[in-house]
């Protein structure tokens, strides 16, 4: 363990990132982070197959929850969204304490927000899911599983926090081993709680939200313990978490927009599933086996938003901003190339995929359906995640947050609305509002990539005379 955790420091990661060639770089910083999110989906694909296989409504229960899971989920995100951005252009500016601090300051904030979170949330998940989810069976089963996930709301914040500030520093590869670890636990502590396998009480859903948490604290432990031990490229001292009012501004400055973003994209995903309940529990059903595929195809475009995140913000902090530019543009190809060949295979299995989880005549052609119409969308929704990446890593998260809530509440929730119900097209309206809203969001995110607009650092930075200025373009 300690070869594999070796000491580095956020200077040396950052001349990988600073010279050389990009493609090289960027494919390296990428593939772990694939991986990590392959193994996040991993926790949502292990609880929807054992809940499918102890009752049909634990997976419709689990699709009502998650909108209102990635809402608080959101509040934090933008947080640690501020924390990639600050650490990674420290690190490509040089400034090795000033990324220690700015760490420190987003553990300090996100993990005191999280702890709020949890004891607002807990309690009101029972009146939240009763106004989303018009059947009374599941909306019971739905609040069982959230408010479990909601009392465990540090330990999913402290899993994300962690994850941003090693890929801020460019370590994606002690992320992508944490989370395969607790990923298996995960994987073996599902159908234990579930079914009540040997001497474990049989508790359900509820035992697939314990058996998350539980995989999430093991990953927690082992992944802080790592960040104050000095043996990664960052190193978090008592000192780096006392307040310091002027870092926490910032963040709150950078995270606040991408918070926002990120919480209206939840809303907009809990009317999406509300439209869905009023369809039919089996469009639900198969809107979240679809989805987990989804989340799948798109590992590769998500590890190359946050891979380019992290070199448009160290490049921009070390005053390149023309090797920042190059980074985007490759990432955007690379991500374009590999969504569209996702889509293919999609195409080829998709009636396959749906059975693996279900029989039922109606969730496999409501799903089928939908893999079909949404697969056209992939290549525009890697395009989509790349440049928001692009919009992350230089620290101006307004326009991420505009191009999230652009797609969501300006195109697919009217269309959402109007489709099934006004024109009667039922869940094909939804799937056909789902590839519409990604293909107009992506088409304006290259616009405004194209202005250059990005290309500005967000840190302070000290020039030759020894005084402090934010960096110019």
């Amino acid at each position: 363990m300690q070869h594999m955790f070796r000491r580095s420091s956020a200077r040396d990661l950052s001349v990988r990132l600073t010279q050389g060639p990009i493609v090289p770089a960027l494919l390296r910083l990428a593939w772990p982070v694939m991986l990590t999110n392959l193994f996040q989906t991993a926790y949502n694909f292990a609880d929807r197959y054992w809940l499918a296989q102890y009752s049909p409504i634990g997976v419709a229960a689990v699709q009502v929850s998650w909108p209102l899971i990635f809402l608080v989920l959101s509040v934090g995100s933008g947080i640690t969204i501020a924390g990639t951005a600050l650490v990674s252009q420290h690190t490509g500016a040089g400034q090795e304490e000033e990324a220690n601090l700015a760490a420190g300051q987003v553990l300090l904030f996100a993990g005191s927000l999280s702890v709020v979170l949890a004891l607002i949330g807990a309690p009101a998940a029972g009146p939240i899911l009763s106004l989303v989810s018009p059947e009374a069976d599941l909306a019971a089963t739905a609040t069982t599983y959230l408010r479990i996930i909601y009392a465990g709301m540090p330990l999913m914040f402290a899993t994300f926090i962690g994850n941003s500030l090693l890929n801020g520093v460019g370590d994606t590869v002690t992320p992508m081993v944490l989370m395969f670890g607790s990923v298996l636990l995960n994987v073996i502590l599902d159908p234990l709680l579930i079914f009540g396998w040997g001497p474990f009480p049989e508790w359900g859903i509820a035992g697939a939200a314990i058996a998350t948490l539980l995989s999430r604290a093991a990953l927690v432990i082992v992944g802080f313990g790592l960040l104050f031990s000095g043996r990664l490229g960052i190193h978090i001292r008592k000192r780096h978490v006392q307040p310091n009012w002027s870092v926490i501004r910032r963040i709150v400055t950078i995270g606040g927009m991408a918070s926002a973003g990120n919480a209206g994209t939840a809303i907009g995903f809990t009317i999406m599933n509300g439209a869905l309940t009023r369809i039919g529990t089996h469009v639900v059903n198969a809107f979240g086996i679809g989805n987990s595929f989804i989340s799948i195809a798109l590992m590769p475009a998500m590890g190359l938003g946050q891979a380019t995140a992290t070199m448009v913000g160290q490049n921009l902090g070390a005053d390149q901003p023309q090797r920042a530019r190059a980074s985007a543009w490759a990432g955007i190809g690379i991500s374009t190339a590999i969504l569209a060949a996702a889509a293919c295979v999609v195409f080829a299995t998709r009636t396959s995929l749906i059975r693996i989880f279900m029989d039922d005549p109606d969730v496999i052609r409501a799903g089928t359906n939908m893999l079909l119409m949404v697969g056209f969308a992939f290549p525009f929704m890697g395009i989509i995640q790349v440049v928001m990446g692009v919009y992350q890593g230089s620290g101006h998260t307004f326009y991420s947050m505009f191009f999230g809530l652009f797609r969501l509440w300006a195109l697919r929730v009217p269309l959402v609305l109007l489709l099934p119900f006004v024109f009667q097209m039922g869940a094909n309206g939804v799937w056909w509002a789902m590839l519409a809203s990604n293909f107009g969001a992506a088409a304006l995110s290259i616009v405004f990539f194209l202005s250059g607009n990005w290309m500005r650092q967000v840190i302070r930075t000290r020039p030759a005379d020894g005084k402090t200025q934010r960096g110019e373009p």
